[in-house]
């Protein structure tokens, strides 16, 4: 297992790497020609293909944000983000009077601008900032439909201001659809969640929790195919849910699935168990179970508390 030294280089060395990659995504734009073939899509793949290696990466390498605050501080920088790349996809189309080029390139960077848009709202986890990024999305929505409509009016219906109301109209039903709460970065990946400040070695931390009676009973160290080290690992339970801790880019995550997650089925054999219900003889459902686990690591961080 690494030291703390070690994570922390290898974490500021992902994220370097994270960094160059958006950027090159970007960089590597231009190189597109005016006209479509092999060479095209290429780099417009390749583009796409290390933006989604950059962002959705290097999101991974920073800790879930502590408070509201900065969570709202996050939320604002990806709707910047986003209305940055937006607005320049626009202006590439308008600059280059619709070209199959300016369209194409505009096309990935609203998507990408989208998932910005998503993921900025999901950064507002308080009722009031929730409340205040519905009207923020509602209101775009039409104003993005009216300014769509009152462009293509202005330009005597245009091909150029067409396509550019089109792509305004696309933008103002997918920002309608989040305020009205069909954010799909609200349930990205709900059954992994973040313990921010766990830096213990899985053996170590296994060892710690070794006499915890939990619901999925004791801790046990094993490999798992979605995780390149090893894990700590709780159950399965008698219907297949597990449990199950990692690290990755020096962030400990706790996860949880039905699904058959063990390089070889026997690996689990012999550690099924059947769930211990609590001192009232109630049993947490999976969602409750998930929390559960991280809220006791997280008193683990918090104060070295060792207990379920």
């Amino acid at each position: 297992m690494e030291n703390s030294g070690d994570k922390k280089i290898s974490v500021l060395t992902e994220r370097i790497i994270d960094i160059l990659c958006l950027a090159v995504s970007y960089g590597i734009l231009i190189l597109l020609p005016q006209t479509t073939g092999l060479f095209f899509y290429l780099i417009f793949g390749a583009s796409a293909f290390l933006f989604c290696i950059g962002f959705f990466r290097l999101g991974l390498t920073f800790d879930e944000l502590p408070t509201a605050r900065r969570q709202l501080y996050a939320g604002l920088f990806f709707a910047a983000y986003g209305l940055l790349i937006n607005s320049t996809g626009v202006i590439f189309i308008h600059h280059e009077e619709g070209s199959g080029r300016s369209i194409m390139i505009a096309t990935m960077l609203m998507i990408e601008a989208i998932v910005l848009y998503a993921m900025a709202g999901s950064a507002f986890q308080t009722e009031i900032y929730q409340k205040y990024a519905a009207i923020v999305f509602q209101t775009a929505a039409v104003l993005l439909t009216v300014s769509g409509i009152g462009y293509m009016v202005s330009q005597h219906f245009t091909g150029t201001s067409v396509i550019i109301a089109t792509f305004l109209l696309i933008e103002s039903i997918c920002l309608w659809g989040m305020y009205k709460g069909n954010n799909p970065f609200n349930t990205l990946n709900p059954e992994i969640q973040t313990v921010p400040g766990l830096r213990v070695p899985i053996e170590q931390l296994q060892q710690s929790f070794s006499g915890v009676q939990t619901q999925l009973g004791y801790p046990w160290i094993g490999k798992v195919k979605t995780v390149k080290q090893d894990a700590i690992i709780y159950g399965p339970s008698e219907d297949g849910f597990v449990v199950y801790g990692y690290y990755l880019y020096g962030r400990f995550h706790v996860a949880g699935s039905t699904n058959p997650l063990f390089p070889e089925a026997e690996d689990a054999q012999g550690h099924i168990v059947a769930e211990v219900p609590d001192s009232n003889g109630n049993l947490m459902n999976k969602d409750e179970l998930m929390k559960a686990y991280v809220n006791m690591f997280a008193r683990y961080v918090e104060n070295g508390t060792i207990q379920w």
